[in-house]
């Protein structure tokens, strides 16, 4: 066989392998980006998974009437705060011994792990019941030992649990001695400052990682 005809034939099978290599690099980075953008696209949950993941999502979100009470910086806090952002209520108390620093925990956790710009349409708020104890000094040392951008409220005993009650959260005041009783649950108010929803324990910081974007990026308010 005359030797151009193998030089033209090796050319070609290098030219093939060359296409199949190029082709196999496009497929790859094609596939990696498609893997990349559905990762990093939030889910939106239905209304059956949101409740499998221990989510309650009002119907018709409740208004919530002015209130005043105190953030740990003893500034005001009222509904103005509560509007223009996503906020995460937690009903709770600084001497808590278990559940209360666990639940900050998962919140710390979880609020640390969003992208910045998500970051800026959520608020993460500890509204105590124990108000004879958790002045807003307290209070501003308690919150920023899990997240500098956490939100302690407080305020006298009339004013936090008319607050509770708007809220549907139940909870005891502590009486002779005992620590106060109340719920685990999560509050979850929208941009409007509505009651959107509510958030059942036990909470794990990924589930709440994919409720908190969905419930952000399926709101149409």
């Amino acid at each position: 066989m005359p030797a151009s005809t193998n030089d033209n034939r090796d050319k070609k099978i290098k030219r093939n392998i060359r296409l199949v290599v190029v082709g196999v690099i496009v497929f790859s980075t094609l596939t990696m980006a498609a893997l990349i953008n559905k990762l990093s696209t939030p889910r939106i949950l239905n209304k059956h998974e949101l409740r499998d993941y221990g989510v309650i999502v009002l119907d018709d979100p409740r208004p919530i009437l002015p209130f005043e009470l105190q953030d740990h910086s003893a500034q005001p806090f009222g509904l103005e705060q509560l509007q223009g952002r996503w906020s995460v209520l937690f009903f709770g108390f600084t001497h808590c011994g278990d559940i209360c620093p666990a639940t900050m925990a998962v919140l710390a956790k979880t609020y640390a792990e969003l992208p910045e710009k998500e970051k800026q349409a959520f608020d993460v708020v500890l509204v105590s019941v124990d108000p004879a104890r958790d002045t807003p000094a307290v209070m501003a040392q308690y919150v920023s030992g899990f997240n500098q951008d956490f939100v302690g409220v407080t305020g006298n005993a009339g004013d936090l649990i008319n607050f509770a009650s708007q809220l549907s959260v139940p909870y005891r005041p502590g009486l002779q001695g005992e620590e106060p009783q109340h719920s685990g649950n999560l509050v979850l108010v929208n941009p409007r400052g509505e009651i959107h929803g509510f958030i059942k324990p036990p909470f794990a910081h990924g589930s709440l990682r994919v409720v908190w974007r969905s419930l952000k990026n399926s709101f149409a308010g």
